[in-house]
């Protein structure tokens, strides 16, 4: 398999053949104060409890988004508060506090929505924010719709009145009535309100001035459906250039997430196309979703779409509650589109484009053929992975993500029959998906969304949804591709890293945010200036995501300029050195770690058994670097045994690799002949040889385990005479899976020295936009340290981007 290097920002993966990392660590496990289960790139609540999202609206050049939030949750929540988010990208959101609190004068706020009252309709004035919400009244859950207005900018709201509700209980008896969504009808000149009779179907009222409303019809629940919850209502452009009304709910009965029915409004009377739904999402947790406008999309053939990623059978079995105090995520926001098909409509999901504005690295592994199982060397828990799968014909083919060190634990995207399905193996109970697929079809596309505590399926360009939560463990980061009754081609395979937007909000001690010059760092060479810059520099792209009004920015003068700018000396005194990098993709050259060309194993190499006082063998294999390599013939042949172990050492960079040759005896079977990876006591990786005498190469990804403290055991407990022995060449450091020594030394990039010697480094992603990197320094605290940004690259992305250096006991990416 050959893999392909991308342009720009990203990263070539594994080598021929794909290797089976056996464990990894969670990112935080070392550090109890960090929060193990906060998604990386979704939005969560900030502290104990969230569900329903409320419909966001546009005001002043930001979506200010609201969700139903318990502070007072401890394993079971009860009454709920409106809490306030902002955000302009749908990505990033910044926390604004309680807008309704959770106990008012006369009950506490349950769902509803808002709308930006432009015209003074209501009379609150021009531009006033006004929300219709369901109020819990009391111990018999009987619940009204009440006007709550807001004038200054939606940060707080004060109800209308505490005696008359706008949209009464038509009860008797009737405890459920809840969830109004308001929707302005432009062709009749009124505002529209959908409020849930969960038990029996949606009910549809009319205003002028959202405050007195009148009954206008009811469509009931179709059959299969036993419930009806968070109603929507919206207006939007078809493919085919109509505009289309469209009903939906969050749903009970044959399933439990977002149905939808495409129709037509006569101002009075919603009629379906059918009464069969359609559903948006198939997953077991994609619940109680808004739709809302997208403010860029002038003709209305885009809208914005949010969803709560849990459902009620089981809302409170999540990790991040136990561990984190905390529970309650949303999907990513999607893009939604309404396509034509036949006499009906159906809408179409995917992930908002700004979500690619924060990738950070780019891993392309090609096509890879699997016949059984392959395992890749990746390790994450938060990234996308993006493939088209072919067969002829087979039983079952599936992407095994989050897979265990041991192999017990997984979630599994796959298809099977006629169905689409994703099992989550949550630990809590056992739940499985299904959407329907074609049985007759040989490929299939997906775009899988995998974070902290969540995975979002997108198939076939978001015909179709699967969303569910999981609890699996920090330390399930492994990936591998599977089929069963046949082989299977997964195509153009491409995984996505995306930068960390909730650590953004974390805090630490600043050690130095270039907003008031260099502050004693000195400077070498012409890229740097005298001052830091305060922004995008002539003829650079838009530079984004840094902070203050300065940042380092080696642009100055264009890509052809180099230099330095290193730190005052300083004592380490914190666990992590976190702060935000952009800039070019030039690491620092790769290095050899082992040659094997001395008389002994290396400096600092120990030997047991047959290898004791032993050295490297004089050889000419295929592929062979120097004169010798590290041969567990030596001394005894096959029957020779032992373990040859390198000194520890800290893993700075993104790869390790070396090449093997020999006996094809993988750990951990007894009798293994193999390298290994260790990491205090636990191994990492492992590689044997092919039953060949030619060297092949085999890169290892270890830019997850970076900061942590390792060493390499070439063990032979093979007495076999069939090559009972292995033979080890060129051990790397490097930043790409093809290092080979001598590559152009140079760096854009980041470096902390310890001693004189570079301990952890860093390096752009060919993006101006910033992110946030973390190195564990926790070994080196109580040492005298220096921070270099270097910028010695002339050529394309020849520059580097850096502020708001932090000390920080958790990483903030």
């Amino acid at each position: 398999m050959k893999l392909r290097a991308l342009a720009a920002g990203a990263a070539t993966l594994i080598t021929a053949p794909v290797l089976t990392g056996i464990g990894v660590t969670a990112a935080h496990a070392d550090n109890p104060d960090a929060e193990q289960y906060r998604p990386q790139y979704h939005f969560s609540v900030p502290d104990h409890w969230k569900n329903d999202p409320i419909r966001p609206v546009y005001l002043d050049g930001e979506y200010n988004y609201y969700y139903l939030y318990d502070v007072d949750y401890n394993g079971v929540s009860t009454q709920t508060a409106w809490r306030h988010a902002t955000t302009t990208d749908q990505i990033v959101y910044h926390d604004e506090g309680i807008a309704i609190p959770e106990d008012t004068t006369f009950g506490s706020p349950m769902a509803g929505s808002i709308v930006v009252d432009t015209d003074n309709t209501a009379g609150f004035g021009a531009g006033a924010l006004v929300a219709l919400v369901s109020v819990d009244e009391g111990p018999t859950n009987a619940t009204d719709q009440w006007v709550y207005y807001s004038t200054d900018g939606g940060d707080t709201f004060v109800p209308y009145s505490t005696t008359t509700p706008a949209i009464a209980n038509p009860g008797p008896g009737l405890h459920e009535f809840r969830d109004p969504k308001i929707e302005w009808d432009e062709a009749n000149d009124q505002w529209v309100a959908l409020v849930a009779e969960p038990l029996s179907g949606i009910g549809f009222y009319a205003s002028s001035d959202l405050k007195n409303w009148t009954f206008e019809s009811f469509f009931p629940a179709p059959s299969g459906i036993t419930f009806t919850e968070c109603p929507d209502f919206f207006q939007m452009r078809a493919d085919d250039g109509t505009l289309q009304w469209v009903v939906g709910a969050s749903t009970g009965g044959d399933m439990h997430t977002f149905a939808y029915w495409p129709g037509e409004w006569d101002g009075s009377t919603f009629t379906p196309d059918t009464t069969v739904p359609k559903w948006l999402d198939y997953g077991d947790d994609f619940y109680a979703a808004v739709t809302y406008p997208d403010e860029a999309s002038a003709d209305r053939s885009t809208r914005f779409l949010t969803g709560w990623v849990n459902y009620w059978s089981h809302p409170n079995t999540a990790s991040s509650w136990t561990v984190d105090g905390f529970t309650g995520t949303d999907a990513i926001t999607r893009e939604l589109r309404l396509k034509a098909t036949g006499d009906t409509y159906r809408l179409v999901s995917n992930p908002v484009a700004a979500l690619d504005d924060y990738a950070t690295r780019t891993w392309e592994l090609g096509d890879i053929a699997v016949d059984g199982e392959r395992d890749l060397g990746y390790h994450g828990t938060s990234y996308r992975l993006d493939t088209t799968v072919s067969w002829a014909d087979l039983d079952n083919v599936a992407i095994k993500l989050r897979r265990s060190p041991d192999g017990t634990r997984d979630f599994t995207v796959g298809k099977f029959d006629d169905f689409i399905y994703v099992d989550a193996n949550d630990p809590t109970m056992y739940r499985e998906s299904h959407a329907p697929f074609d049985p007759q079809a040989t490929t299939v596309q997906l775009s899988i969304l995998v974070d902290t505590t969540t995975v979002e399926v997108f198939v076939n360009g978001g015909e179709q949804a699967l969303t569910m939560k999981s609890n699996l463990d920090p330390t399930d980061t492994g990936l591998q591709l599977f089929t069963q009754g046949g082989a299977a081609t997964f195509g153009d395979v491409t995984i996505t890293e995306f930068a960390n937007v909730n650590g953004q909000a974390e805090g630490g001690t600043v050690f130095q945010d270039f907003d008031s010059g260099y502050d004693g760092w000195t400077t070498t060479g012409s890229a740097f200036g005298s001052a830091p810059a305060t922004g995008t520099l002539p003829a650079q792209q838009p530079v984004t995501g840094w902070r203050g009004t300065g940042l380092v920015n080696s642009y100055l003068g264009g890509d052809a300029s180099t230099g330095t700018v290193t730190s005052p000396t300083f004592t380490v005194s914190s666990p992590y050195v976190s702060f935000l990098v952009g800039g070019g993709d030039h690491p620092t050259p790769s290095e050899v770690f082992a040659d094997f060309e001395g008389s002994g194993w290396g400096p600092g190499w120990t030997a047991t058994g047959s290898f004791a006082g032993r050295g490297p063998t004089a050889s000419s294999l295929t592929n062979q670097a120097g004169a010798k390599v590290a041969d567990t013939f030596v001394n005894g042949g096959d029957a020779a045994t032992g373990t040859i172990t390198s000194p520890e050492f800290t893993i700075t960079r993104d790869y390790l690799t070396f090449r093997i040759a020999g006996g094809d005896f993988p750990w951990p079977a007894v009798g293994n002949a193999s390298v290994r990876l260790v990491i205090d006591g636990q191994v990492y990786f492992s590689a044997t040889g092919d039953g060949t005498p030619t060297l092949r190469d085999v890169a290892w990804d270890v830019h997850s385990l970076r900061g942590k403290t390792a060493h390499l055991e070439i063990v032979d407990e093979s007495t076999s005479t069939a090559f009972g022995h292995i033979m080890v060449d060129q051990v790397m450091w490097g930043n790409t899976p093809d290092a080979v020594g001598g590559e152009a030394d140079t760096p854009t990039g980041v470096n902390l020295k310890v001693g004189g010697a570079t301990v952890r480094t860093v390096t752009g992603t060919d993006a101006e936009r910033l992110h946030w990197e973390s190195w564990d320094v926790a070994d080196f605290i109580g040492q005298t340290a220096q921070i270099e940004v270097v910028d010695q690259s002339t050529a394309g992305w020849g520059h580097v981007n850096v502020d708001e250096i932090t000390f920080s006991d958790r990483p903030l990416g």
